[in-house]
């Protein structure tokens, strides 16, 4: 099965708009992502999905810059959008990725893809409720023939724009494994969504002393803690 990390990403965010472009610690927010999706050993591809809105030319230009994949796809239809990066690629399955995660650990990326390899699961999540990890560390890896699947059930306000919705609201259609943190974790917070996270990652990446990617999750909410 070829799998590869689709990045959920535009200009147009409504809390922070840019975010995903940002400069944080010389280099833009994406850019923390990717370093630490490069490390990730059981990934085939990258590719950056964003929409065909001239407001994200800009997030297009610079991945075509710097060498990164980039799908464009429906401003509104983020479903659509990441099925049609996932088909352009050839990639039979996906794992879902936020921009807004810039510090996702790749041990965790790794640990989903290789449970849907294992070929039980259509989907494999760790945001099935009760949620046990941070805001900023999401990880859902699915298979496109399901998400293909569960685009044709998306009827509800909301479904095309959190995607992974209708696969959760038929659990006898798609089957789910769940990722738990032992001890959870899900009271801190990893995630860029404010310009208050935005100073606190900028914050957190300043207490390091080595490369940000080389920080799994342990380190970084010990950092975060600090």
């Amino acid at each position: 099965m070829r799998v590869g990390a689709v990045v959920q990403a535009r200009m147009s965010s409504s809390r922070l708009p840019g975010k995903v472009l940002a400069p944080v610690a010389g280099r833009p927010l994406l850019a923390l992502l990717l370093e630490r999706l490069a490390l990730c050993e059981d990934l085939d591809a990258v590719v950056v999905a964003t929409s065909g809105d001239p407001s994200d030319d800009v997030l297009a230009g610079w991945c075509a810059a710097n060498a990164v994949a980039c799908h464009r796809g429906p401003l509104d239809d983020v479903a659509a959008r990441m099925l049609g990066a996932a088909t352009a690629h050839g990639l039979e399955g996906m794992v879902r990725v936020c921009a807004d995660s810039p510090l996702i650990d790749p041990a965790l990326v790794d640990l989903a893809v290789a449970l849907l390899r294992a070929g039980a699961h259509d989907l494999v999540s760790n945001v099935v409720p009760p949620r046990t990890y941070p805001p900023g560390q999401s990880v859902e890896a699915l298979r496109t023939d399901a998400l293909a699947a569960a685009v044709a059930l998306m009827d509800e306000p909301g479904d095309r724009e959190h995607v992974t919705t209708a696969l959760y609201r038929h659990p006898g259609r798609f089957r789910t494994a769940a990722l738990r943190a032992d001890p959870p974790c899900a009271d801190m917070r990893l995630v860029v969504d404010t310009a208050a996270d935005l100073d606190a990652l900028r914050a957190l990446l300043g207490r390091m002393s080595r490369p940000q990617a080389e920080h799994g999750l342990d380190e970084l909410l010990a950092l975060a803690a600090a």
